[in-house]
């Protein structure tokens, strides 16, 4: 019983130290990649987001998406769209497509609801934006549902999930892979070796369906 109860003690000892080197990496991340943000131009046009997340209905969504050119700007617009029409199956493969595939572009998106200089005017338009940022995650759980196609790349993304320690992906991982856990556990076996024991180690036990990491509002 005593070394039953010393090997729980251990493992509980190793997860909650995995977890403050994740949190402390992506700290460490947030103060460094913020520098950068604003020293590139390669940033979203605020305004189109706020124009898009000022939008009540589809046509209104549609009508600004020949104006996009960045991956984040066509985030939020297929994230808005969810919101609105959450049955569309356009929006949500549209929505798999155009996933963070760089630190740089999570962190545009964790970054959303700031105050953009320029081109924000209102907390209204934060709040807007920051009701996206928030639901980014369920909405793409449930496209990856429709789509499942994309789960070799929505399992992947939990690489880059980890820098971002407000959003609750492994969460709603977690009811992707349960939902369907021989299908979660093939597309997880297409990704390398090397990508399966980062995810596994530091982001999420595809075997028993259960988050590693969690965000910051669940520790």
């Amino acid at each position: 019983m005593r070394v039953s109860t010393a090997a729980k003690t251990l493992k509980y000892a190793s997860t909650q130290m995995k977890r403050a080197r994740l949190l402390f990496t992506s700290s460490i991340f947030l103060v460094l990649g913020v520098g950068r943000l604003w020293a590139t131009t390669d940033q979203p046009d605020y305004k189109v987001l706020n124009r898009i997340a000022a939008c009540h209905s589809v046509p209104c969504i549609n009508a600004i998406q020949p104006s996009l050119h960045k991956s984040t700007e066509r985030t939020v617009l297929y994230a808005k769209w969810l919101l609105v029409q959450p049955s569309s199956r356009a929006a949500s493969r549209g929505l798999l497509e155009n996933m963070p595939a760089t630190e740089h572009e999570v962190l545009l998106l964790f970054t959303l609801p700031d105050w953009h200089e320029g081109a924000t005017t209102s907390e209204i338009q934060m709040k807007r934006l920051d009701r996206i940022y928030r639901a980014w995650p369920r909405l793409l759980s449930v496209a990856v549902q429709r789509w499942p196609e994309f789960l070799p790349a929505y399992i992947k993304y939990g690489q880059l999930a980890i820098s971002d320690i407000h959003s609750d992906y492994t969460g709603y991982e977690q009811h992707v892979c349960i939902a369907n856990p021989h299908e979660f556990n093939s597309a997880f076996q297409t990704l390398t070796p090397k990508q399966q024991r980062l995810i596994r180690e530091s982001v999420f036990d595809p075997d028993g369906c259960k988050p590693i990491f969690t965000s910051e509002g669940d520790q």
